[in-house]
């Protein structure tokens, strides 16, 4: 029997611990942030209190974005006539948080593993999910930002406003005709190798096939406007939770921390962004008028909760997943 290496719990298990570490040295890291802030607002004489109830309101906004995600892949299974349960979906899903900060977009590898042991689904059935999934944040997050910065008034981010625009145009395209340009694209290559591996191209316009039912304003249009919501309640909570640390935050700029810096991660190419985006957030923080330790607290707290909180769940729901999952 050919094995199979695309995905193996053994890999799952070790991600595990490498997400496990990362957890324990971000809340390490903020545990000292936290103490030192604390001690140079004391030395100026006024002692910081983390302001709780905010951080609980970031919290609860996190979970509903979450949330909201779960009913985007319910939306988009439904298209691809996927029989999941949408309480299933939310399963699989919090399941792949635990891996989000590991190398090779394991996360998303095992979303579509489970997907597979529990329900039999093939990859081919269900890879149009991922690009459901990434489309929606990147197009809901780009339109967040270029309305957050439309209201700041400050040339170098309306200049930013403008690049993202452009970006957001060329992907709101991608999603109307990118399944017909894809499906031309690879009859022209087939033609041009002389008709060669067509079982391999016929594969290739299958999937492409299957992608254009996500595909598409009638059910683009809805997880785009989920994940709008979503991401625009993380900001809110954000302008809440600094401006409670004695540090006033517009809507607009916290809406452009969270949505920029997110970004910001995402292009350094590291696992779930860490460290481009808590540099991306804090210097935005900082460039609204926050002092350098608040935004510095501010942007490990923000991380801890918009990232870390949905790892931790993730990483409770992992062993039971691995454990029941039948083999196929």
């Amino acid at each position: 029997m050919k094995k199979s290496y695309t995905f193996s719990p053994a890999l799952a298990k070790k991600a595990e611990r490498y997400g496990i570490a990362l957890v324990a040295l971000t809340v390490a890291i903020t545990v000292a942030i936290t103490l030192f802030t604390s001690h140079e607002s004391m030395v100026a004489t006024h002692a910081t209190k983390l302001p709780w109830a905010a951080v609980g309101w970031l919290a609860l906004a996190t979970i509903i974005e979450s949330i909201l995600r779960f009913f985007r892949y319910h939306v988009a299974a439904k298209a691809l006539n996927l029989p999941v349960p949408l309480w299933r979906m939310a399963y699989y899903y919090s399941v792949g948080y635990a891996l989000l900060p590991t190398p090779g977009k394991v996360g998303t590898a095992i979303r579509l593993w489970l997907l597979k042991q529990y329900h039999g689904l093939s990859y081919s059935r269900t890879f149009p999910l991922i690009a459901m999934d990434f489309l929606s944040d990147a197009i809901a997050m780009s339109a967040l930002a270029c309305a957050a910065l439309i209201f700041l008034h400050h040339p170098a981010l309306q200049l930013l406003g403008v690049t993202l625009a452009s970006g957001l145009i060329a992907l709101l395209i991608y999603c109307l005709a990118g399944p017909k340009i894809m499906r031309r694209i690879l009859k022209f290559i087939y033609v041009t190798i002389g008709r060669r591996k067509p079982k391999l191209f016929a594969r290739l316009l299958r999937l492409n096939h299957t992608s254009s039912q996500v595909l598409g304003w009638r059910i683009m249009g809805k997880t785009i406007l989920l994940s709008f919501v979503g991401w625009g309640l993380v900001g809110w909570g954000v302008a809440h939770l600094v401006t409670a640390m004695g540090n006033p935050l517009t809507l607009a700029q916290g809406t452009a921390v969270i949505t920029l810096g997110t970004m910001g991660g995402f292009l350094s190419m590291m696992p779930a962004g860490v460290g481009g985006a808590e540099l991306a957030m804090a210097g935005l923080l900082k460039m609204f008028g926050t002092p350098l330790l608040a935004a510095v607290l501010a942007t490990a707290l923000i991380r801890l909760f918009v990232l870390w909180l949905t790892v931790v769940i993730g990483l409770i729901l992992l062993p039971f997943a691995l454990k029941n999952a039948p083999n196929r």
